[in-house]
């Protein structure tokens, strides 16, 4: 009877082995094989998909190398930002697969498709899972709901964005940007002539805008927290140049202990502010959000609030306010910085603004909404430009 129980034991062990390895094969060979085989048959190739760890490793050697050589004063920025693009473009033509370990994505670059995937066909193309650190950051937010959960976030949150809205919030962007440059003036006046980052400074400025715009009369909690998650991209922008390895975010090493803790604390930071927020929302301060710009969080209080059957919960308003952060931060400091050099790179621009600027609004006044449109110089000033890829990272 022993020897039976030892048999089927050694057996069961032997066939879930065997499945397992089984599944591995296949998930990690066999399909990678199969999906290279059916573009290839399309004319469409790319860097050989390597067992396990598919290009990654390619592909951070590349953007490594091109981001520590010094940047050109140049529009043609691809082979420094998407030097792995650049790089294989030349080699499969404009569209081509990459492989994130065993996950595919086809880079598109031609602008009539990349128009038909977003627009005209935009039904046939559901979005992809972020990878696990984006999701992280960016939060279960706009930027990855589908279907009615997104459609009915989307009316919450669009009021921030009408444009009446939006003209009162010139006078908080205001406030932010007076700010950065009282404290230029300051470095300039105990130093003289001085050497400013703007790249750093803008980012500052972006952080404020977003918080002051995001949670309004909480604006000072906001930024503690805010401040938290630019501390939590930089371990995510640490662990995307190492080579990808299939669960090694469970690990219990020293960079995931501290983003595990800083994704507690913002969540809990968030969820105590939220809490303090509505309890003071049925006061003085709703007669003030109308009277004032609708801030993020406010509008998502509002609607938590409306009814029960808005199905917006304490964790979606956490998670708003995470995705909020996550894509106007970098892409609005960047713009900010590379314009400031197109700005040093043609300083009859710089002259023509800065003419126009004191002509319409005076020494010492600062713009207003009704400034701003009537503010033609930067309009006119129309550059060729082409679409860049699409982001490997979400196109399937």
């Amino acid at each position: 009877m022993e020897d039976l129980f030892s048999w089927l034991y050694l057996f069961s062990f032997s066939l879930v082995f065997l499945l397992l390895v089984l599944k591995v094969t296949v998930v990690l060979w066999w399909r990678p094989r199969k999906i290279e085989g059916h573009f290839t048959k399309q004319g469409i190739r790319g860097p050989p998909y390597r067992f396990f760890i598919g290009n990654v490793k390619e592909l951070v050697g590349m953007m490594l190398k091109a981001s520590s050589q010094p940047m050109p004063f140049s529009h043609n920025i691809l082979p420094r930002v998407l030097s792995f693009y650049h790089h294989w473009k030349k080699i499969y033509g404009t569209t081509f697969l990459v492989w994130f370990g065993p996950t595919v994505r086809l880079t598109v670059s031609d602008p009539d498709l990349i128009r038909e995937i977003f627009t005209s066909k935009s039904e046939f193309y559901e979005k992809n899972e972020a990878p696990p650190l984006v999701k992280q950051l960016e939060g279960d937010g706009l930027l990855s709901l589908k279907g009615e959960k997104w459609a009915h976030h989307r009316r919450i949150i669009s009021p921030t964005f009408h444009m009446e809205n939006l003209k009162l919030l010139i006078p908080v962007m205001e406030t932010s940007v007076v700010e950065m440059l009282d404290k230029w003036w300051e470095m300039g006046d105990e130093k003289g002539e001085v050497e400013i980052e703007v790249s750093e400074w803008f980012q500052n400025l972006t952080e404020d805008v977003i918080t002051r715009t995001a949670f309004g009369s909480s604006y000072e909690d906001g930024k503690a927290i805010f401040r938290l998650q630019a501390h939590q991209m930089l371990l995510a922008a640490d662990a995307f140049q190492k080579v990808f390895i299939p669960g090694y975010r469970f690990f219990p090493t020293r960079r995931n202990i501290k983003s595990w803790k800083l994704d507690k604390e913002i969540k809990k930071s968030l969820a105590k502010l939220i809490e303090r927020r509505k309890e003071n929302s049925c006061g003085n301060e709703m007669s003030n959000v109308k009277k004032g710009p609708k801030d993020l969080l406010g509008l998502m209080i509002q609607a938590s609030k409306a009814n029960s059957s808005s199905n917006v919960t304490i964790d979606d308003i956490v998670e708003e306010c995470k995705s909020f952060f996550f894509a106007g931060k970098q892409t609005t400091s960047n713009l900010l910085t590379w314009t400031t050099i197109l700005l040093a790179m043609h300083p009859q621009w710089q002259d023509q603004a800065r003419d126009e600027v004191l002509k319409m609004c005076g020494a010492r006044d600062l713009p207003t909404k009704d400034h701003i449109v009537k503010l033609k110089t930067v309009s006119k000033a129309k550059t060729k430009t082409t679409l860049p890829p699409l982001n490997p990272l979400y196109a399937q």
